[in-house]
């Protein structure tokens, strides 16, 4: 019980001296161009894709993906397996 009052107390006193004005400014972020966009959308979209077939190929049972399914992002799984 005395701990925490402790805590409160030393708590208490750094708020009351603390400065009342923040001198932090915020900064907002550089807009994004379309080309950055882009390339974001399609890394996180070849990804997913990767994910999503490994995730379908080891549910049936067929074993991990290729290099080459991998490295066409999932796609040559998806042509094959049909």
């Amino acid at each position: 019980m005395l701990k925490s009052r402790l805590a409160v107390a030393i708590l208490a006193a750094s708020i009351a001296f603390s400065p009342g004005v923040s001198q932090a400014l915020v900064a907002f972020p550089a807009p994004a161009s379309p080309t950055t966009t882009v390339g974001a959308f399609g890394l996180a979209g070849c990804v997913a894709s990767i994910m999503l077939a490994a995730i379908d190929k080891g549910n049936r049972k067929l074993g991990q993906l290729t290099t080459e399914e991998a490295a066409t992002c999932g796609l040559a799984y998806w042509i094959r397996l049909r």
